[in-house]
């Protein structure tokens, strides 16, 4: 299981549009979760651990994950469902700042999975099945 669950997820429709978030600092996410906790959730989305897209190789509508730190050195990063409109909606993914991403047919990291090392252009008749996602250290296999 994951050491840590990072509970801010944005979709962007560009990776520019997404940086652009991460160095404004999160505008809008923090305000929804209330002043108690806006402490934690700044420091939750401060590094992408992760990438996935609705086309193969890098198209279509990209899903970005963030995690808290300088990424997956040492730490996992779990999503145990996803958005409703990325549901079986996944064609390719990545895993960034020492990530890879292992992508689960279930919710809650169940059902047959595929692992991204760190990148899959496609994932073969894996397409469309995505339900769940942990981005792990490189070198560590779902």
């Amino acid at each position: 299981m994951p050491e840590e669950t990072p509970t801010v997820i944005s979709c962007f429709a560009s990776v520019e549009e997404a940086e652009q978030f991460i160095e404004d600092g999160a505008p809008g996410d923090l305000e929804q979760v209330g002043e108690t906790n806006l402490a934690s959730r700044a420091a939750a989305a401060t590094v992408i651990v992760g990438k996935a897209w609705t086309g193969t190789s890098r198209s279509g509508t990209v899903l970005i994950h963030y995690g808290s730190g300088t990424g997956c050195y040492g730490v996992s990063f779990g999503f145990p469902t996803i958005a409703s409109t990325w549901n079986n909606n996944v064609r390719s993914a990545e895993g960034l700042n020492n990530c890879w991403s292992t992508q689960y047919d279930g919710t809650s990291y169940t059902g047959t999975l595929l692992n991204c090392t760190p990148y899959c252009a496609t994932l073969g008749s894996f397409a469309a099945k995505t339900s769940s996602i942990v981005y792990r250290p490189t070198g560590t296999w779902g």
